[in-house]
């Protein structure tokens, strides 16, 4: 037995590296709260780092402490203190499973699939020793994604995805073909000004709630109006003669865009989202804001077959507040539904404003193809490749994630 700390298995590299080389898999199961990660960033401004080193293998990929590193990286941090060790990947997840289970809430779903994930990779005695300690049916949670343990799911987790962190006109232009797309679903920036200081905010109440950083090219009608106005130029190349085009936008700002799109594109009908719920602001003397606008328009008069198609008022809840990701973050079952009737398996879904990603979701979801843009990468990457990651696995695995 070790008889001191010098005895005892040592990493590979101890100290501080700069933030950026370190990377999240995105498939962490260990959950924190809105008020929780924000109280976090609090207490680091004010009294220095918290807890102990950041765990990784010696790729950088974090094992143990991603809230602690998220939260360095809200509050502006270069450098971080690590441990970094020598171990697969396999290994580096059962690290996790094993340290996060003193922490925060889990999301059952999500630990089901990294359990499966290690049964596949030969952990059975590991996982079924941590499952015993904490107190968990390692049964019932593999139910939770109908599987069974003698049937590993088929997949190894993949990073890659095809959603690019830069200019959507830039990307476009240099990354896609002619006729390479069979449908477009986007959400432009309306140019409504949407913006507040910082990822959190704290209410009279004393209530922390998600508040968000200024949408790029969101800051007047103008800017909005002028970067579709260069957007369309590259889809309607890059779309497929006989293609779809959805393309959100407010009522405030409608009687602009729609006359862009209608330079480029065959203007069929526009749809309404009725949200369900009356919007959040100030309603004095006004009606609640409950719906937002879909210009449904197709490349040239011959539109492929409208699949399942009903009426152009299309009624899906908006998401749960505090499950928001983005500012104007769409449910997936809207999407699902737009993409469902336009395009069928194979087909490939473009999307250059990709926000939280929730295109990718619901192409992934339904078996079709995609690429994106999303210019925003410091807010966005990580929930994009987190959420492009659940949407396979959990696809793979037999079920779909909520919206």
């Amino acid at each position: 037995m070790p008889e001191d700390f010098e005895d005892l298995p040592q990493p590979s590299y101890e100290g501080r590296v700069p933030i950026d080389d370190l990377e999240s898999d995105g498939d962490n199961p260990n959950e924190m709260t809105d008020e929780q990660f924000g109280l976090l960033c609090d207490r680091m401004r004010q009294n220095g780092w918290l807890g102990g080193p950041i765990v990784t293998d010696t790729d950088g990929t974090i094992a143990d402490g991603e809230h602690r590193w998220r939260a360095a990286r809200d509050i502006g941090l270069s450098t971080v203190p690590v441990r970094q060790y020598d171990i697969d990947d396999a290994t580096r997840r059962l690290w996790r499973q094993e340290l996060n289970k003193i922490h925060g809430e889990h999301d059952t779903k999500r630990d089901a699939l990294e359990y499966d994930y290690l049964l596949d990779a030969g952990k059975s005695d590991e996982v079924h020793a941590l499952t015993d300690a904490a107190d968990e049916d390692l049964d019932e949670l593999l139910a939770e994604i109908k599987m069974e343990t003698s049937q590993p799911a088929a997949y190894e987790y993949d990073a890659d995805h095809n959603v690019y962190f830069e200019d959507c006109v830039e990307g476009m232009r240099d990354r896609l073909d002619d006729d390479s797309v069979d449908c477009v679903v986007t959400d432009p920036p309306y140019g409504m000004s949407f913006q507040s200081s910082g990822q959190t905010e704290t209410t009279e109440k004393g209530d922390r709630v998600k508040s968000w950083p200024e949408i790029e090219g969101d800051e007047t009608i103008e800017d909005a109006v002028e970067l579709l106005k260069d957007t369309l130029g590259q889809v309607v190349r890059v779309l497929k003669e006989g293609g779809h085009a959805y393309i959100f936008c407010d009522w405030r700002g409608i009687g602009q865009i729609k006359p862009l799109v209608e330079n480029v594109l065959e203007v069929k009908n526009v749809l309404v989202w009725d949200k369900g719920s009356m919007g959040i602001g100030d309603l004095e003397n006004n009606w609640g804001y409950s719906h937002e606008f879909v210009i449904f328009a197709t490349n040239g008069d011959r539109a492929t077959p409208l699949s399942d198609a009903t009426r152009n008022v299309l009624q899906h809840g908006r998401p749960n507040r505090t499950d928001y990701e983005h500012p104007t973050m769409k449910p997936v079952s809207l999407l699902v539904q737009l993409i469902q009737t336009a395009t069928q398996e194979g087909d490939r879904v473009l999307d250059p404003f990709m926000g939280s990603g929730t295109t990718a979701v619901a192409a992934i979801q339904n078996n079709r193809d995609y690429v994106g843009f999303e210019v925003d990468e410091g807010n966005y990457r990580s929930v994009i490749e987190r959420r492009i990651g659940e949407a396979k696995r959990q696809r793979d695995a037999g079920v779909n994630q909520d919206a």
